[in-house]
């Protein structure tokens, strides 16, 4: 598995761009990959995107989720915990057996699929949560753990079902949390993880931390409306440039 250089041009890079990332998944409770992604692309072959991004994301789970605790609902992310578990292994699968470039633009027309219902204002509510909670966690742990990308059925779900930006946050914390940790579990079984990836996701993690923080402090002064639209801008605006990476538009 290729890893980054510690300040190498690349590796600059990519702090800045776990940096930015950073800021806005603490700012909107998720999006650290979805920015992410895209721009490891460039210096990282997908598969080493998929690991770095889960295990900075691991860490920053862990942040929120200890200044955000008491206002989690554990009962509301059971059912998607258990679809997601359901879905890891089709996508431990499917990043061993499908190309580079083919996996740069599924991660990509997988985030504008799901944006696009976010973007015209789709917000239907079931009444029956659970049944839809266990479909979306399942679409979510084949996308986690296939392009790292697991937040925007999750997202799409809970915004449809109307939840609170201050639930959201804790609840999506808490989510990834968990299924990152069993899918780290299975891309280290399927010989995809490494010492020199976690060398390189260790080294990029301070950025993270700071830009967690920040987005934190910002996430308190934010109302539903702008958590809404930077929700919709994070997934349309990721998945539009992992496509053109994939096609080599900018190659």
């Amino acid at each position: 598995m290729h890893a980054l250089d510690i300040f190498s041009l690349q590796w600059f890079l990519a702090l800045a761009a776990v940096l930015i990332a950073a800021l806005v998944r603490g700012t909107a409770g998720f999006g650290l990959a979805l920015v992410l992604a895209p721009i490891l692309l460039f210096v990282l072959e997908p598969k080493s995107v998929v690991v770095v991004s889960l295990i900075l994301g691991v860490l920053s789970h862990i942040m929120v989720l200890g200044s955000a605790y008491r206002r989690l609902d554990p009962r509301r992310i059971l059912s998607m915990i258990a679809g997601s578990l359901m879905g890891i292994p089709l996508g431990v699968l499917v990043i061993t057996a499908i190309s580079p470039s083919a996996l740069k633009v599924l991660i990509g027309a997988v985030i504008v699929f799901f944006a696009v219902p976010l973007a015209i204002g789709f917000t239907r509510t079931f009444r029956r949560e659970k049944p839809i909670a266990v479909v979306a966690g399942f679409l979510s742990g084949v996308l986690n753990s296939s392009t790292s990308l697991g937040g925007p059925p999750v997202v799409l779900f809970m915004h449809s079902q109307k939840w609170p930006k201050e639930v959201i946050h804790p609840s999506l914390a808490a989510y990834f949390l968990v299924t990152s940790l069993v899918t780290l579990l299975g891309l280290f079984i399927a010989g995809l993880v490494d010492i020199p990836l976690v060398v390189t996701a260790v080294s990029l993690a301070p950025a993270m931390l700071v830009g967690v923080g920040i987005g934190m402090l910002a996430f308190r002064k934010i109302n539903e409306h702008f958590f809404r639209m930077l929700s919709i801008a994070i997934v349309f605006c990721s998945g539009i440039l992992a496509i053109l990476s994939g096609l080599g538009i900018f190659h």
